[in-house]
């Protein structure tokens, strides 16, 4: 079942925090950990919600183009989301993905 990306806020994934998400794209099949949901202030008049972020964790080195990839959890079935790679250090790579 594909979820709408309309229909998800920041409560739908903060329960997830610490769960791994299956994400699928150009570069194959990734592992990714969804690290911390996050709220970026208020909603603007014609917003349907209030805009937040995602960050999600891989392995150290993990180097995935920005661009739209199909992630998979029990929780939600499937939603795409665009990430931007954020970070490579020594605690792994962050990607973002961004709601506004």
């Amino acid at each position: 079942m594909m979820t709408p990306l309309e229909s998800v806020d920041h409560d739908t994934f903060f329960p997830l925090v610490g769960q791994t998400f299956a994400a699928g794209g150009r570069e194959g099949r990734l592992e990714l950990c969804l690290a911390t949901v996050r709220k970026l202030g208020h909603r603007r008049a014609d917003a349907k919600r209030d805009p937040f972020s995602l960050t999600f964790t891989g392995p150290q080195g993990l180097r995935v183009p920005q661009g739209t990839y199909l992630f998979e959890c029990d929780a939600l079935g499937e939603i795409g989301m665009f990430i931007t790679q954020v970070a490579d250090g020594a605690n792994g790579s962050e990607f973002e993905a961004i709601f506004t």
